[in-house]
């Protein structure tokens, strides 16, 4: 698995920050030396002054090579080992409480990893801990925003709790990344229905919308949820 430490999540911003810092004090470096050299022109100190500005340069050209490199480092690809085998194990086992164990260490190892979100959040959801799990699938999604199993689990999560619209921004983008999902007519239906919501045609929600009931965990786990949000006889409400 490969993470970016430093181009994850709020490091990129970060990273911006940084380059604008030293475009910001390489242009008052130079306003500053053209305007002593300019002062200095002619007179006795000039050569003197010119001297330290060279030095001056020297050292902050260093600095900023020093500065770039270090960042360079930290933005290269580093590889792990898949870290998920003993919370996969115990899950399978059905051992819930270990599984949450490791994959919350998992979480703290490596908080920029959208996978390790993914994870915790689905198994947050296995155990009804459904705020926890909305929580950390929205983490997933923002650290990686192409784990389109993310987006479908938290889509199904918001449809069982609020209302279509709720659920359709996360459907679309879902689809957009992985349009061969073969829970796409479910996904696609909520969607639709979330556009009657919006056009008045149809009341937000459903008498009939079903209880949180997430699928196995095995099948949950690998790739995004089940159509558990299916009302009675596997149609949608």
């Amino acid at each position: 698995m490969n993470t970016r430490p430093i181009l994850d999540n709020m490091n990129l911003p970060l990273l911006g920050m940084s380059l604008a810092a030293i475009l910001v004090a390489f242009f008052f470096a130079a306003a500053g030396t053209a305007y002593v050299l300019r002062r200095a022109r002619g007179t006795v100190q000039e050569p003197k002054i010119r001297l330290w500005a060279k030095i001056g340069w020297g050292f902050f050209a260093v600095y900023v090579v020093g500065y770039m490199a270090y960042f360079y480092k930290k933005a290269e690809p580093v590889t792990i080992p898949y870290p998920f085998t003993a919370g996969d194990k115990a899950l399978a086992s059905g051992h819930y409480k270990e599984a949450l164990d490791d994959y919350k260490a998992v979480v703290a190892r490596y908080p920029n990893l959208g996978m390790a979100h993914y994870k915790l959040g689905m198994l947050l959801r296995v155990v009804k801990q459904v705020d926890g799990s909305i929580a950390e699938l929205k983490k997933a999604i923002a650290l990686d925003p192409n784990l389109a199993p993310a987006d479908f689990a938290l889509g199904s999560i918001l449809w069982t709790r609020g209302t279509a619209m709720d659920a359709m921004p996360y459907f679309e983008k879902g689809l957009t990344l992985d349009p061969k999902s073969p829970q796409r007519p479910f996904f696609q239906q909520i969607i639709d229905r979330a556009k009657k919501e919006k056009a008045g045609l149809i009341k937000p929600g459903s008498l009939g919308r079903p209880h949180l009931s997430p699928a196995s965990p095995g099948a949950s786990m690998s790739g995004g949820p089940a159509p558990a949000a299916n009302g009675p006889g596997g149609k949608t409400p």
